[in-house]
């Protein structure tokens, strides 16, 4: 019997969990426009066009950005209750997602 015969199935389990939980956003904040999470293979010309393309998601439980009056955005997704909103300003946004202005 070979060595990883006697792995139990929980432990490899747990192994392929936390190559996911390697994977950090910044993986793909730099890359190609296609890489960004929930592009779907599509390309975006500017930030408002990816933050419109999440929105139209958001039914889906996509996380999307609605801008507030101050010019900051606030993430929208479920959250538990009592957990502040993440609140960003627009250039954080365009060095998470890798866009320039």
């Amino acid at each position: 019997m070979g060595p990883l015969a006697r792995v139990p199935l929980g432990l490899v389990g747990l192994g392929l969990a936390g190559l996911v939980v390697l994977a950090a956003p910044e993986a793909w904040g730099n890359g190609g426009q296609a890489e960004r999470p929930f592009s779907q293979g599509q390309d975006f010309a500017d930030l408002d066009a990816y933050l419109a393309h999440l929105e139209a998601l958001g039914p889906m439980d996509v996380p999307w950005y609605r801008r507030r009056p101050d010019g900051t955005y606030e993430q929208i997704r479920l959250r538990l209750p009592g957990t502040p909103p993440e609140i960003f300003t627009r250039q954080e946004l365009l060095d998470r997602y890798g866009f320039v202005e």
